[in-house]
């Protein structure tokens, strides 16, 4: 009986030392294990983003921070991964501007259609004041903006009805996320919007649930939405950007020296995977139409971008003189 009761306890002293060791917070030798979370495939620009920051954080750290990587939201959708973030049960997360305005309204006007003339005007004014006053309201609701990063321009995919024109966008039920500009967006377009979490996508479209959706090809490709899309309409009708979103207790609680680490770890990586997604812009359309995906391109964007006009009025008051600073 003592002997059983010996090794019970052997064991049991066993697996707390090594829960203790393992997951979230300082391990016995003082190394410091951050989760991260994202929802791209394994050969998204997400994960490459992802692998990039842990490389960079482990080695300007000299092995005292370890980053463990959670791709094709194994931790949660977007919004969930956003909310984890806040309560700090997960660390770190590579999020889009998508779910963010519901935690920091700011957010929400860097999503409005035909905002931005390209992707680098949009990592001008993401680098600059109007991203530092969002990163400013994002840390009021503790997150801590390590870098702003790229998640392509939105273009619009459909099961089975091509888009040739405006027109042909009447009816159709086009994805969007929990964000209320792209809900008006497509509803603008004269579609139906229908809110659908990321994780839940692939299958809603094979099930014909939605006719397609408003994507960039770096989200588009890797996720292999080419078997349920057989058209792709390049419109650009709005750039997606993204953050490497830690939880601001957690980053407050390193050391400054540590602090400084993650901070730049977070910059050359969002640096390394912004190039990452433009690079690959071309490579994706070809791997899209190797796979049976029609490419239409050259369309007349004039009636787009007039039907969203009424949405940049509409809130006007709210992210105005935001707008006027993006545009100057």
């Amino acid at each position: 009986m003592k002997k059983l009761l010996k090794n019970t306890l052997v064991l049991a002293v066993a697996l707390i030392l090594l829960v203790g060791c393992s997951g979230n917070g300082e391990s016995g030798d003082g190394v410091q294990t951050l989760t991260l979370a994202h929802g791209g495939a394994l050969d998204s620009h997400l994960h490459e983003g992802a692998l990039k920051f842990q490389e960079l954080v482990e080695e300007k750290s000299n092995g005292q921070i370890k980053v463990q990587v959670h791709p094709n939201s194994e931790l949660g959708a977007e919004r969930e991964a956003a909310e984890s973030v806040q309560s700090g049960s997960i660390d770190i997360a590579l999020l889009s501007t998508g779910p963010m305005g519901n935690f920091a309204d700011k957010v929400n006007a860097l999503d409005f259609p035909f905002l931005f003339t390209d992707h680098k005007h949009a990592e001008e004014v993401l680098d600059g004041e109007v991203g530092e006053e969002i990163s400013k309201q994002l840390e009021e609701a503790n997150f801590k903006n390590l870098y702003w990063i790229d998640n392509g321009s939105y273009h619009i995919a459909t099961n089975s009805k091509p888009i040739r024109e405006f027109s042909d966008l009447a009816g159709l039920k086009l994805r969007t996320q929990e964000n209320q500009i792209q809900i008006d967006t497509v509803n603008a377009f004269g579609s139906s919007a229908t809110p659908i979490p990321f994780s839940e996508l692939f299958l809603s479209a094979q099930q014909g649930i939605v006719d397609g959706q408003g994507n960039s090809l770096a989200v588009l490709i890797p996720q292999k939405y080419y078997e349920v899309h057989d058209y792709l309409t390049v419109t650009n009708h709005m750039y997606s950007a993204g953050m490497i979103l830690m939880n601001n207790d957690k980053f407050n609680s390193f050391p400054e020296d540590l602090q400084q680490v993650l901070l730049e770890a977070g910059k050359e990586a969002g640096t390394h995977q912004r190039e990452f997604v433009q690079k690959l812009e071309q490579e994706y359309k070809d791997t899209a139409i190797e796979n049976g995906m029609e490419i239409i391109e050259d369309i007349d964007l004039a009636p787009f971008k007039e039907a969203v006009k009424p949405i940049y009025k509409k809130y006007e008051d709210k992210y105005g003189e935001i707008h006027k600073a993006i545009q100057q």
